[in-house]
């Protein structure tokens, strides 16, 4: 089956893959035919009349086409290298074995009553159950293992704060400030995170599940095995983020920015991700069946080894992706 690649002014970025049979595929794509899409007028996306594009129109089709070809494995390296220049590799960190699961240890017993009192920031292993700590600044608190499920800390000051295994079920954090905070392993299930800063934030193992997140900064945050299923989380950044082993399955991530993050490994199935930014993001190995990435922006990005089976890429930046050894059967583009 042969598939080409097609590129439309006034975004030159824009790649689009048609085959001949109306865009759905089923099985490896035949790309040894690969050709310029037909010509059109620089700048308004119209057919050109004389039939051919003005030169450096021609080069910059050509180049990306056979960039695109050459990273699937099917120009000619001799070719395809030169123009593999125009290409930016995807960096991300060393392949290192992610950390053990947390293991909470030996806590001390928090008082709670001087907690609410305002007598002590630090309250580990407190029953915290729908405690109303709206603006409340505890920064650098230890609230490990604390149970703060439905509470209230709209607006609260969390900096660098200790929360790891804490239970935050329900707790409404939106516009909190979690900078640099340590969640790893709380429980976040259905907590309310809209515009909350969770830049840097280490919430590995954390259980996100149903959270929403609208809006919220987790851009650097580390959440590696972070769940994520059925979240609600449009328009957050989570750019330069470490999503090594998350699940985001079910999850609206429409108009999200993933931006240089790292996901390998991670399970988008049945995500919707529409409008997503993932550009020079490394999804290597990742599970995407089923997945929705209409319109999303792709440059540069690395999905070696993906599961791609049944995603639609309608729309979708396609330019400099590498694709190698991908799954790609029934993908509409």
């Amino acid at each position: 089956m042969r598939m080409c690649l097609y590129m439309f002014p006034p975004k030159p970025d824009r790649a689009i893959l048609q085959d001949g049979d109306g865009g759905v595929h089923d099985g490896a794509p035949d790309f040894a035919m690969c050709k310029p899409g037909p010509p059109l007028e620089p700048h308004t996306g119209m057919r050109h009349s004389q039939g051919t594009f003005p030169p450096e129109s021609t080069m910059i089709r050509l180049a990306r086409l056979f960039a695109f070809c050459a990273v699937v494995g099917v120009a000619s390296p001799a070719v395809a290298q030169p123009l593999m220049q125009l290409c930016r590799p995807v960096v991300t960190g060393a392949s290192v074995a992610l950390p053990a699961a947390y293991v909470p240890g030996d806590l001390p017993q928090g008082d709670a009553a001087a907690f609410l009192a305002g007598e002590t920031d630090d309250c580990p292993q407190c029953d915290l159950k729908g405690a109303q700590l709206q603006r409340r600044d505890l920064s650098g608190a230890d609230l490990r293992g604390a149970d703060l499920s439905g509470a209230s800390l709209h607006r609260a000051r969390l900096l660098e704060t200790q929360l790891d295994g804490a239970n935050l079920a329900g707790a409404n954090l939106n516009l909190a400030d979690l900078k640099g905070a340590s969640l790893l392993a709380a429980d976040l299930r259905g907590a309310l995170l809209y515009r909350a800063d969770l830049s840097r934030a280490h919430l590995g193992d954390a259980d996100l599940s149903g959270a929403r997140l609208q809006n919220a900064r987790l851009g650097q945050a580390e959440m590696w095995r972070t769940r994520f299923t059925g979240a609600l989380a449009m328009a957050t950044n989570l750019s330069a983020a470490n999503l090594r082993g998350a699940d985001l399955q079910l999850a609206n991530f429409q108009g999200a920015d993933f931006q240089r993050s790292d996901l390998r490994d991670a399970s988008l199935t049945n995500g919707g991700f529409i409008g997503a930014n993932f550009s020079s993001a490394n999804l290597a190995q990742v599970s995407a069946f089923n997945a929705d990435f209409l319109d999303a922006d792709f440059l540069n990005a690395r999905m070696a080894n993906a599961d791609l089976r049944n995603v639609r890429f309608d729309g979708a930046i396609l330019t400099c992706v590498e694709f190698q050894n991908a799954i790609l059967g029934r993908v509409q583009f």
